[in-house]
């Protein structure tokens, strides 16, 4: 019954445009002469500061607050309070109009909208509020009389409360009973960057309508908060006096024809009933139909990648809303941040995905499909995703040690100088991880990818491989189908650069840079101080070797190592990225060199290996002109 006689209606409208942002999330009118505020059709401001939204037969009328609110940086439809004192002026109080409405919309262009019922009150006229002690009392909205309106929605509890109250002697208390209150949560229709607040009023299709106007008087709204009380000595009350003693007395009292009676009942009982139940059955199908095409997605999306691990409430409670003092790093695909999860209190890495970026929403899936399936000491292990939205979040181990890269390269005061023995653990872990992926796992995966930057270290310093973004998969004994170039310049296998092919060898090659890196410190390609040439890392290594000594290419910051290890690990990388592929020695032989289970080939010799390495280039004419999209970052920034 209280919907019935419900004569105010929250009307709540989304859409799939709007995507501009707000300036403000509070705002007052005490009155409207000067306010900046958007009209369309009749709507306006009267010389005495009154927002007029109708005046006449077949009419509406619409006010929106210029700027919009914005809700772009809420995971939900925030809390919001308003209130506004109205009056409706209307000859007839038995016609009325079809009323007034409370809008939130994504857009202040409604001017195509429909008159009369469409905009306005499809119920009939008189409805009712609450005293402070619980009593129930009738009032009529066209009795021209001002009434004051508050709406409240608390996001918390997804309540929506609707109070109303006839307007005394300046001031009005808000009774502590609304006459409305519905739990719904408003994120499933309104529009996640934000909304539009105002009015909308329209009248009937009856000559009675000609002598009904809406009234404004004064308005507040607050998100997130209680809004503020409005100056009732501010607001044209005196203005709208006049008008109910021009239009009311002595037409109060006077019948109304008795044609006037079946047109009103025609034009307003029938509609109202056919409106109310036909409107009711078209949001409810608009809502169900959204919640069965989102569920349908979300199916589909869980069949083939398996349900999502987390909430976004709980990575963005682990993350402190993802403030920047947890951000690990950025990437051209997205930034990684470290959080705590508030109920384990795991250690965890974020990488949020850009949303913007297509190439970082097949990075987000090829993490899924692949990374998420794998299981190895030597990986760095994927805990699970999350969809919220537009964001597209992985969850991972948290590494304490960051990456073998910040180690290396960098020098700052907390980056560990590595001993031998860390270095030489640290290439068995990787080497192990890319044969677990190469040829012990289910499928062969191509990881495209390795370097010391992907490399992260664990709290006991072991290697784990990671970044699986650019990985792909396949069967034992096919292909891989891949067909651009990914990857970084200096660990680039000669024929991917040219094919754009990538094999288990073009990743024995990249590991093959890795293990002279780690060994040497120094980056696959650098440019040299003296003539400011680049210089590849494996003609460094192979000219040392030719000098006499291969071990004199090792990092000068190790004070001592077992030669005999340092040598096998840089011949072994000079033979991983040798130029030909079919000259590089499985992930399965490398392991075996590597725990000294079989020798290096015994014509492995700095005349015989006749390497030519493929160095990054700046001119067009050196890059390959074959492979129509490249996927290649340079080597100090990284993905």
């Amino acid at each position: 019954m209280l919907r019935r006689r419900l004569g105010l209606l929250l009307v709540l409208l989304s859409a799939v445009c709007a995507t501009t942002s707000a300036d403000a999330d509070e705002f007052i009118y005490n009155g409207f002469s000067g306010a900046d505020i958007f009209m369309d059709n009749q709507a306006s401001v009267t010389n005495d500061g009154l927002l007029r939204l109708t005046g006449g037969m077949d009419a509406k009328g619409h006010a929106f607050h210029t700027s919009p609110l914005d809700f772009s940086n809420r995971s939900s439809a925030p809390s919001f309070s308003t209130t506004f004192v109205f009056a409706i002026v209307s000859l007839y109080n038995e016609s009325s109009s079809d009323g007034l409405a409370f809008v939130l919309s994504p857009t202040k262009n409604l001017s195509s909208s429909s008159e009369g019922k469409y905009l306005g009150l499809v119920d009939p006229s008189t409805i009712g509020y609450y005293t402070s002690d619980g009593e129930f009392h009738n009032l009529s909205l066209s009795s021209g009389e001002p009434m004051q309106v508050w709406v409240d929605y608390d996001s918390y509890s997804t309540v929506l409360n609707v109070t109303i109250a006839p307007y005394y002697n300046l001031s009005t208390t808000k009774p502590n009973r609304p006459l409305l209150s519905v739990r719904y949560d408003l994120s499933s229709v309104l529009p996640s960057t934000g909304a539009y607040a105002g009015f909308s009023a329209a009248t009937p299709q009856l000559w009675e309508a000609v002598f009904t106007s809406h009234y404004i008087l004064g308005w507040s709204f607050k998100l997130d908060g209680e809004a503020a009380t409005l100056n009732y000595f501010a607001l044209s009350l005196k203005t709208i006096q006049e008008l109910v003693q021009k239009y009311q007395p002595p037409h109060r009292d006077r019948p109304l024809p008795s044609s006037s009676y079946k047109t009103i009942l025609r034009g307003l009982l029938v509609p109202t009933l056919v409106i109310t139940i036909g409107a009711c059955t078209i949001i409810m199908k608009v809502l169900m139909d959204r919640l069965s095409k989102s569920r349908k997605a979300e199916i589909e999306w869980e069949k083939e990648y398996g349900p999502p691990s987390f909430t976004y409430k709980d990575l963005s409670a682990a993350t402190g809303g993802f403030e920047d003092k947890m951000l690990l790093g950025r990437g051209g695909f997205g930034s990684v941040f470290r959080g705590v999860l508030p109920r384990s209190k795991k250690a965890i890495a974020i990488k949020r995905v850009a949303p913007e970026s297509k190439q970082g929403m097949k990075e987000f899936i090829a993490e899924i499909v692949i990374l998420g399936h794998l299981r190895h000491r030597n990986l760095v292990q994927l805990l699970g995703y999350c969809r919220h939205k537009q964001q597209l979040l992985l969850v991972y181990d948290y590494m304490p040690n960051t990456s073998l890269d910040y180690h290396l390269h960098t020098q700052q005061p907390n980056a560990t100088n590595l001993s031998w023995s860390q270095r030489f653990h640290i290439i068995r872990g990787i080497a192990s991880g890319l044969f677990y992926l190469h040829e012990d796992w289910e499928q062969v995966v191509i990881h495209r990818d390795i370097k010391t930057s992907n490399v992260l270290l664990d709290s006991e310093m072991n290697a784990r491989l990671g970044d699986f973004g650019l990985a792909r998969s396949h069967d034992h004994g096919a292909d891989a189908h891949t067909t651009r170039v990914a990857g970084t310049w200096g660990y680039i296998a000669p024929e991917l650069a040219r094919l754009g092919k990538a094999t288990k060898a073009t990743d024995v090659f990249a590991f093959g840079v890795l293990m002279m890196e780690v060994t040497c410190a120094k980056r696959p390609i650098w440019v040299d101080s003296a003539n400011g040439e680049p210089l590849a890392l494996a003609d460094w290594v192979l000219a040392a070797w030719r000098g006499g000594s291969i071990t004199d290419a090792v990092d000068p910051r190790l004070d001592t190592y077992v030669e005999e290890e340092v040598g096998l690990v840089l011949k072994l990388g000079l033979l991983c990225s040798h130029p030909s592929p079919e000259a590089r020695p499985c992930m399965r032989l490398v392991m075996k060199y590597l725990q000294r289970d079989a020798p290096l080939p015994a014509d492995l010799q700095p005349d015989t290996l006749m390497l030519s390495i493929c160095v990054s280039r700046h001119d067009d004419d050196e890059r390959p002109m074959s492979c129509p999209a490249t996927t290649i970052t340079d080597l100090s920034k990284g993905r």
